[in-house]
């Protein structure tokens, strides 16, 4: 017998099996919404004949079990108002709430599709849904809102690290969007978040491949010419996102006196599911952080290769006539016909290229690590580093500079001349190595004057 309390009064639903007219009959016995005791039959559609009794018995069981659940949503209380949503399905929840308007202001648009992407994709795959035809065909069974809780939240993050694969930063991505869905039902007192009580994840740190300066050298040379040469270039010398070389804009660059401002980006949303907005490209007029918004000299090799795309764009319009893209006729960062090199082709393009060369593998982003940590081997501190690429915080700053074997060698020269008792002031060789070390920051920090990459050693 299952037991169901349901308004105080509790709900026995018994099954026997009874003959009647040649066919096995269940024969139902439970308790009406009067506490009286009632009957009623219902066939199995299986013939009382020997050997069909065990399969009529199971026929019968599955009878009782969906009459049990039509009792149940017969006599729960019926909810109104915002307590209706805990009989919704729980990915008919999650889309909502991404939906609404006071939870959509709290996200990005990049944002906002990477959680769509969650909720169509792991979250659907986890938790069921009855519209996705597929699921419904392999019985899965489809959670509703009331019955999410810590330990089924605690389940799915295994899920996710385990059959997915997922890293934990990505999980804490799903936890987040979870928590921020819930917020209104707890704050209500309807029911708590299920992420309450779930110990947090550790983070992982990304351990990225960085370029030499004989390598980014050789880098650059192979992308002469190449579609991407431009946001190549400027993620080889100023370590850009993506989305600022892609929303680098001409009237941003100022070649009279120098200088180049990162003050508007461009992302693309992908994968998300929203037919509205999928491969949409969004410009904005701000950057990622703060700090991210930033004036950088332009360097002698940027500069004149800012110059041959100007001219090369003038040319375009003129073979492209009237067929020429006018849309991002102030982008940089543009195809021969006038149309916006996408982020995603930058990243796609890159990976392709640099294979065929035979390069070390690196990601796009890659570059931006590279810069951090050249600089940081050349004794630049971490604030000018940070203030240079465009970072939020210091903690942002110290996974960008990786140290590497020259730092070490420094620090065990430093130390060595500590335990021996030398004097580096007095000391006419290690004079010669601390007034390199300044002209090499003095050259990092006023990046203008420097005419190579390969300078900086």
């Amino acid at each position: 017998m299952i037991e169901n309390r349901l308004q105080g009064m509790d709900i026995g639903i018994t099954v026997s099996l009874q003959e009647k007219g040649g066919i096995y009959q269940a024969v139902l016995s439970y308790k009406d919404i009067d506490d009286k005791w009632k009957t009623k039959w219902k066939s199995t559609k299986i013939k009382a004949k020997a050997g069909n009794k065990k399969i009529a018995k199971e026929k019968a069981e599955n009878i009782r079990e969906q009459f049990e659940k039509e009792m149940i949503n017969r006599l729960k209380p019926k909810r109104t108002g915002i307590e209706e949503q805990l009989d919704m399905e729980f990915i008919d929840f999650m889309n909502m709430r991404l939906e609404e308007t006071n939870v959509k202001r709290k996200y990005e648009y990049d944002t906002y599709a990477g959680y769509k992407a969650n909720i169509n994709i792991r979250m659907k795959e986890y938790f069921g849904s009855s519209k996705d035809p597929s699921l419904q065909q392999n019985k899965k069974h489809i959670y509703k809102v009331s019955e999410i809780n810590s330990d089924i939240i605690d389940k799915f993050f295994t899920y996710l690290s385990i059959d997915c694969n997922l890293k934990n930063t990505t999980i804490k991505h799903f936890r987040n969007q979870i928590s921020v869905a819930y917020e209104i039902l707890e704050q209500r007192n309807i029911m708590p978040k299920p992420t309450r009580g779930i110990e947090k994840l550790k983070e992982e740190v990304y351990k990225s491949e960085t370029y030499s300066m004989q390598e980014l050298n050789q880098l650059l040379k192979i992308f002469k010419n190449d579609v991407i040469e431009i946001p190549v270039l400027l993620a080889a010398y100023y370590g850009l996102r993506r989305s600022e070389a892609v929303g680098l804009k001409w009237s941003a660059i100022d070649f009279d006196n120098n200088y180049i401002y990162i003050n508007h980006t461009v992302i693309e949303i992908s994968g998300c599911g929203n037919k509205l907005i999928e491969n949409k490209l969004i410009a904005k007029d701000r950057t990622k952080t703060l700090q991210s918004n930033r004036k950088l000299p332009l360097y002698k090799e940027i500069k004149e290769a800012l110059l041959k795309k100007k001219e090369r764009i003038q040319l375009n319009i003129k073979l492209f006539k009237k067929d020429y893209i006018t849309d991002y006729i102030d982008y940089v960062c543009v195809k021969d016909d006038g149309s916006l090199i996408k982020p995603n082709h930058i990243s796609h393009r890159f990976l392709k290229v640099i294979r065929r060369n035979g390069l070390k593998e690196i990601r796009f982003h890659d570059l931006r690590h590279t810069i951090g940590t050249e600089l940081s081997a050349n004794g630049v501190d971490l604030k000018a580093i940070g203030e240079f690429l465009g970072h939020g915080n210091l903690s942002t700053t110290k996974r960008y500079a990786h140290p590497d074997e020259r730092v070490k060698q420094r620090v065990m020269e430093k130390y060595d001349d500590l335990i021996h008792g030398i004097d580096t002031n007095e000391n006419e060789q290690k004079g010669k190595k601390i007034f390199r070390r300044r002209i090499v920051r003095k050259k990092a920090l006023n990046v203008c004057s420097t005419s190579n990459i390969s300078n900086i050693k």
